[in-house]
This record gives structure tokens, C-alpha cells and sequence, in this order.
């Protein structure tokens, strides 16, 4: 039978009597090479792991340069230290460079097996080891991991024969749960997309299934309703970007008592003591891949003060639109047509004007949009328990890893 004892380390507990406890400066380099050139290949770090950045595209942010990034080599460990809730740690696949803000290091000795060390530095990120030791004003968004600090946080360090035991048997085990986890989210998705396709039916087709349909002359849109009218949206419409006022980040101040949204194509990206609107309006993206890819919604909704800066167009129905009608119908409507650009797609404001919609009458708008509310209801109740069996894989997930890292889960 296993011996178990005091790890010394408050959230490691007891640990098989086999590991040791080490300081991660004691294990791990930390490097900080510049590489002085405009590098080949620019590296992010996500919660996926290291990607290779698509600099050409206008998603996130773009540095003018590169050249004073540090170099990454295949199987260095990279981490972002200046977001410890939702950032991440991985080992490189790629040869490439990132942001000098964020830390590399490498294990001092290549006999020790590196997955195990990750699966550590995971467990870390999940359960918050990495958060405790943080510096910095968190409620501004700022806390980070010293150097320092992490150098002196102890980890777990078995034997390197029993490393690769435990690195193959937390494989074998997380395989299961991840295909379960793959499961529900396909689930999920079918279920965003059946939502999606809801609405694209009811605002061309209306509410009747034997209702007549009519050409409508729209590609893209195909039949219609026979008693639906088809409509451009400056006729619909009235179109506010002169509300829109772009601001840099260090430009933004949170110091005052009350702050407002402030928006981009894509939603609520912070927050700032002005706003450009206090009115009931809706925003649709004008640039970024969203507008092909549509990962995240279409449309979003103001409802009073919000500072909209000049990637979002800003929308009001006139007086003979139900304003959630409009919103449901853009979200719905194919609008890939009038979108330019593949790199950098674009949804210019004379495209979006003369974007087509079909239009029923105010009665029949109204009526469409509760029934769009009611079903919407049902299938979030149905993705609400999809998510919350999601949460509990991924907690299962995260209790697998911290018992084999720190041995009190014993490998075959």
C-alpha cells in the first residue's frame, strides 16, 4: 500500500511520499531572447494552447512590429501571466515569437517529461494557485504574476519513470471525459443553430405553414410570405452612425462614480465614464470575422447611455417596425451578400442600406416576435442543462488531473 504524507503546501494536501516538493525556479528557466527582426511566425496563447496569430486579420490587436517580441522554440512553455482567470499555459508546437509581456521557460533538465510539468501548470491556471500569487489592482483588470512570485510557487515533482506513468494515464482518462464534453457541445451547437433557423423561417414564411409564398426575388432570401412586403432597411430604418465616437483604451476613464458600455462590432468590450447615445437602439457589427463566422451574436441592444465607438452601425426602427421584429431579422437573414472583404470582412454602411427584408404587417410582427421569445425559451432552457452538465465534466476533468499530479490518485 501507497504512503501518503504532509505535502507542507496548502492546496496540494497530502501527496504520495514518492514526489517531492520543488520550487518552479529550481525546475524551470526563464528566458526572455528578443529576436530583433520581423519574425516569421507571431504565436497567442488561448485556452486552446498556442496558435499561430493570423496577423493579417483585424481580430484583436496588431502590433506595428514584431521585432521586439520574444522568441518561442518548439517545446518551450509559454504562459500569459497578465490574466490569471481566464489565461493559459502551453508548450509550443511552432517556432515563432510573442508578446514580450507574456513569460517563457523551459525545463532546466530534459530528462524531466514536460506534459507532466503542463498538466501542473494547468491544474494551476484552473484552481487558482497562479491567481493567489498575483500582484496588481484586480478590480482594474491588472493582476499579475511577478516573476518572482512564480519562480517560488511549489509544485509536485514525482520521479520521472512515474511522470510518464501519470502523463499516460490522465491521457487515458480525460480521452473519455473530453469525448463526453465534445458530445454536449455538439448538442449545444445544434441547438444555437435549430434557434438561428427558427428565426430565419418565421421572418420569410411567417407563422402559418399554409400560408402562400411569393418569389421574392432575393437569392439569398428565396420565397416569402405572399402578404409580406420586401423592404430596403433605410426604408426601415434609420441608420445613427453619427453617434458613433472611436476611443483608445488609455483614453477611457473608469474613475468616475457611474460608467457606461462601451461598445465595439461585437459587443461590450468596457467600460468609461461618457456615452455617444441615450436612446432604445440596436448595433450591428460593421468590420471584423464575426460578421462571416458568426461565433458570437449578429445584433445587440442599447437601452439608454452607451458610448458605441465606429466598428458598430447603430440602428432605430421607424415608427412602423417593431423594433425586436428588425433586431430578429438581421440576426436571422443571410447578409453574407453585402459583406466585402474576405481578410478583413466589412459590412460598409451604403450595403448595409440597402440591405433587403421582408416585412409583414405591425400585427403579424409582433405576433412573430413572441413566438421567436417563447421557442428561444425552450431550447435555452434545454442548452441551460447541457451547460450545467458541461460544467460538471469539466469539474470532473480538473478532479482527475489534480489527483494523479499529486499522487493521491495511484497509476496502474
Amino acid at each position: 500500500m501507497r504512503e501518503m504524507k504532509d505535502s507542507g503546501v496548502a492546496w496540494l494536501g497530502d501527496i504520495d511520499s514518492r514526489f517531492d516538493i520543488k520550487a518552479i525556479g529550481n525546475l524551470f528557466t526563464i528566458k526572455k531572447d528578443i529576436i530583433g527582426r520581423e519574425p516569421d511566425q507571431v504565436l497567442s496563447i488561448t485556452q486552446r494552447g498556442i496558435k499561430i496569430k493570423d496577423t493579417t486579420s483585424n481580430e484583436g490587436q496588431n502590433a506595428a512590429s514584431y521585432a521586439h517580441y520574444q522568441i518561442v522554440n518548439v517545446g518551450d512553455f509559454a504562459m500569459n501571466h497578465m490574466d490569471l482567470l481566464t489565461g493559459w499555459v502551453d508548450i509550443s508546437q511552432y517556432e515563432g515569437v510573442t508578446s514580450p509581456d507574456y513569460r517563457v521557460f523551459t525545463l532546466t533538465d530534459n530528462t524531466q517529461i514536460p506534459e507532466y510539468f503542463l498538466r501542473v501548470f494547468q491544474m494551476y491556471y484552473s484552481n487558482r494557485v497562479f491567481y493567489a500569487f498575483g500582484q496588481g489592482a484586480a478590480n482594474l483588470g491588472r493582476w499579475r504574476l511577478p516573476r518572482e512570485n512564480f519562480a517560488k510557487i511549489a509544485i509536485p515533482c514525482p520521479p520521472v519513470e512515474l511522470q510518464r506513468k501519470i502523463v499516460d494515464e490522465i491521457a487515458a482518462k480525460v480521452s473519455k471525459v473530453d469525448a463526453l464534453i465534445a458530445n454536449q457541445q455538439a448538442q449545444i451547437e445544434k441547438l444555437k443553430q435549430y434557434k438561428q433557423s427558427l428565426i430565419t423561417e418565421v421572418v420569410t414564411k411567417g407563422l402559418d405553414p399554409n400560408a402562400p409564398m411569393k418569389d421574392s426575388g432575393v437569392e439569398w432570401i428565396g420565397a416569402i410570405n405572399a402578404g409580406f412586403r420586401l423592404m430596403r432597411l433605410k426604408h426601415v430604418a434609420l441608420i445613427l452612425d453619427e453617434y458613433r465616437k472611436p476611443i483608445t483604451a488609455d483614453q477611457r476613464n473608469q474613475d468616475a462614480d457611474v460608467l457606461y458600455d462601451y461598445y465595439g462590432a461585437s459587443g461590450v468590450i468596457d467600460k468609461i465614464d461618457g456615452y455617444t447615445i441615450d436612446d432604445h437602439v440596436m448595433l450591428i457589427g460593421e468590420d471584423g470575422a464575426n460578421l462571416r463566422m458568426r461565433n458570437l451574436p449578429l445584433m445587440y441592444e442599447v437601452n439608454g447611455k452607451a458610448w458605441i465607438n465606429n466598428h458598430a452601425h447603430i440602428l432605430k426602427p421607424k415608427a412602423d417596425i417593431d423594433f425586436y421584429y428588425l433586431f430578429y431579422a438581421l440576426e436571422g437573414l443571410d447578409i453574407n451578400p453585402y459583406i466585402t472583404g474576405s481578410a478583413q470582412p466589412k459590412l460598409n454602411q451604403e450595403n448595409l442600406r440597402n440591405l433587403w427584408l421582408p416585412i409583414p404587417d405591425l400585427e403579424t410582427q409582433a405576433s412573430i416576435v413572441q413566438y421567436i421569445r417563447d421557442k428561444h425559451a425552450k431550447i435555452d432552457e434545454l442548452i441551460g442543462i447541457k451547460t450545467k452538465k458541461l460544467s460538471k465534466l469539466d469539474d470532473y476533468k480538473k478532479a482527475i488531473i489534480y489527483e494523479y499530479v499529486t499522487g493521491k490518485k495511484e497509476v496502474v
